[in-house]
């Protein structure tokens, strides 16, 4: 899952386009090129030349672990071949929100496990959870997630027994890398939301998840702090946390299918298997009281 060496969008004047031209001329890595622009003239000269330092700067940064610095050498529509070399370093998070786009719950799945967050609860420790990892990855988060939790940290929240300020003086951090599997998907050749992705790999829920939604999400929050159903906390928890772990499974599953796509010849590895986690989550939703 290490496709970092098989870019070469690192300099002005090879994009995508070109790459794939590079790829068809049996070009598929960095040593490849290299080896071939050593017997003569690839590209032209100046090209050939820009893109041998490019490939210079990004492998050592590569061989130092610079994520900060990779993510800057490297285009960000490409960030997600830089996933398989630092997949430690990756938190998967999904929030649901009310009707008003306020978040209610996060679920978080890092290298310390999973976890989740919940408005008038524990939501002031997440950003300090979320600043421990430096790549993101999320569904629609760049468009949804994100922004609405930024607003949220930025203002002074009511908190449902009647006192404020869970986002009160707490800034909200920002990561290297922010992988929207939204947008990989596409790349990926797949349609449809989270849900329908999930069904296409064979990542189904379990049947009383089968059918949950973002508007349910929406009811089961309200029974809660309405009418305090404890049943509904604990679904609205599960569902969250499947969507967050479930990130990766989809996002492990797409770059493989990109280097189908590609034809590229790689070795392929298991992608993750939620069923690791799954007492971990059982543990987190019976744990849910008032």
């Amino acid at each position: 899952m290490r496709f970092l060496e098989r870019t070469f969008q690192l300099t002005k004047g090879v994009g995508p386009w070109r790459e794939r031209d590079l790829w068809a001329r049996e070009l598929a890595t960095w040593t490849d090129f290299e080896a071939a622009a050593a017997r003569g003239v690839v590209m032209n000269e100046r090209l050939d030349r820009e893109l041998l330092e490019a490939i210079a700067k990004t492998r050592d940064a590569l061989n130092r672990r610079s994520l900060a610095e990779l993510a800057t050498l490297v285009p960000v529509k490409e960030h997600w071949r830089l996933y398989g070399h630092f997949l430690e370093d990756a938190a998967f998070f999904d929030i649901e929100a009310d009707g008003e786009h306020v978040p209610t719950v996060v679920g978080v799945m890092d290298r310390q496990g999973v976890a989740t967050f919940r408005r008038g609860h524990t939501m002031n420790q997440l950003p300090a959870r979320l600043a421990k990892s430096p790549i993101w990855v999320t569904f629609n988060g760049s468009v949804f997630d994100v922004p609405a939790l930024e607003k949220a940290f930025e203002t002074l929240l009511p908190l449902p027994n009647g006192g404020e300020g869970w986002g009160e003086g707490i800034a909200f951090p920002k990561p290297l890398v922010h992988l929207d599997l939204r947008f990989l998907i596409r790349h990926a050749k797949l349609k449809g939301g989270l849900k329908g992705v999930e069904d296409t790999i064979g990542l189904g829920r379990p049947p009383h998840l089968k059918g949950v939604k973002g508007l349910d999400a929406i009811r089961l929050w309200r029974e809660w702090t309405i009418n305090r159903e404890l049943g509904a906390l604990r679904l609205l928890t599960e569902y969250n946390l499947y969507d967050a772990i479930n990130l990766r499974s989809v996002l492990e599953w797409t770059l493989w299918r990109v280097a189908d796509l590609n034809t590229w010849s790689v070795q392929r590895e298991p992608i993750f298997e939620r069923g690791d986690v799954l007492y971990d989550v059982s543990r987190l939703v019976l744990a849910q009281t008032g």
